[in-house]
């Protein structure tokens, strides 16, 4: 009896040590897990998946993290890819920039560095690097030259000589390439003065130069009228209706000069617009003449 209650006193030390126990080691286990889980193997394997399916925020996160621990250039480089797809353009041209010496990424690394620039609207910068030959790439220099000579058209700055803005694009685009050239460096513009001017010699007259004839035939119709009735009444003794209709024959005139010179200013600016809209259409349908990345 006694041995049985020892034996009975012993199992249930067991069971409560059990008890206080199982919890510290489930613990334990959670937390070697959870550490194995966010260990820079783990990280940089479930980037890459994020990055195989273009989840590039993400993945971006993860290669961080990654790099935090190891410096891999295969790494380095497809973060900068990811900085450059989610829009972080001044971030990936710095990383991009990390892989300029030494490495099997250095001529795809000086490209990508250049299109940060282009696709981040940095053309004066770009085209300074370009024209300093700053770490312009041996393999890709027709590329940047293109990128650099696209730039012009999509900014106010002033154009290259035709024959050299033209000359880095094959035969077969060129003709293409010289409408919009032709297009940047003489638009269709219509003088503000000039419709103005038109406008106050004959009311109406610079709306139609600006193309909006409906509107210029209104602005006619409307001032002739109105000083008309103010010639007819004060010629009838109507004085107080006789100024009442030149006042407002003085505001329609007034109107219709300033709404010509401003029909001016937005016929050219839809001229800019709709010049934009082209050359992006016609080089992004093309992908700005540069090679397929194989990543």
């Amino acid at each position: 009896m006694k041995l049985s209650a020892a034996h009975k006193n012993g199992s249930l030390q067991i069971a409560v040590l059990l008890i206080f126990l199982l919890p510290i080691l489930n613990f334990a286990q959670i937390s070697y897990n959870n550490s194995n889980l966010f260990s820079p193997v783990n990280r940089l394997k479930f980037g890459n998946y994020l990055f195989a399916d273009k989840d590039y925020l993400r993945a971006s996160a993860e290669f961080k993290e990654y790099l935090k621990s190891f410096d891999d250039d295969t790494v380095r480089f497809k973060y900068s890819l990811c900085l450059f797809n989610i829009g972080k353009y001044e971030e990936a041209s710095d990383n991009f920039k990390t892989l300029f010496y030494g490495n099997p990424f250095t001529e795809k690394a000086r490209l990508y560095f250049y299109e940060s620039y282009f696709f981040g609207k940095d053309y004066k910068d770009l085209r300074d690097l370009a024209d300093n030959q700053n770490y312009k790439s041996v393999r890709y220099s027709k590329e940047i030259d293109r990128l650099k000579n696209i730039s012009y058209l999509m900014d106010c700055s002033r154009l290259p000589e035709m024959n050299s803005f033209l000359s880095v694009f094959d035969d077969s685009v060129q003709s293409s390439i010289a409408k919009f050239y032709y297009q940047k460096k003489n638009p269709k513009h219509k003088n503000p003065i000039t419709a103005a001017v038109f406008s106050a010699i004959i009311p109406g007259s610079g709306k139609i130069y600006t193309g909006e004839i409906g509107d210029g035939i209104t602005a006619f119709i409307t001032t002739a009228l109105s000083a008309y009735l103010a010639y007819s009444n004060f010629k009838a003794d109507h004085n107080f209706r006789g100024w009442l209709f030149t006042g407002l024959t003085a505001f329609f005139y007034a109107g219709n000069v300033y709404g010509s010179a401003a029909s001016a200013q937005i016929y050219n600016a839809r001229i800019r617009f709709n010049f934009d809209k082209e050359v992006k259409i016609y080089f992004g349908e093309r992908n700005y003449f540069l090679p397929k990345s194989d990543y």
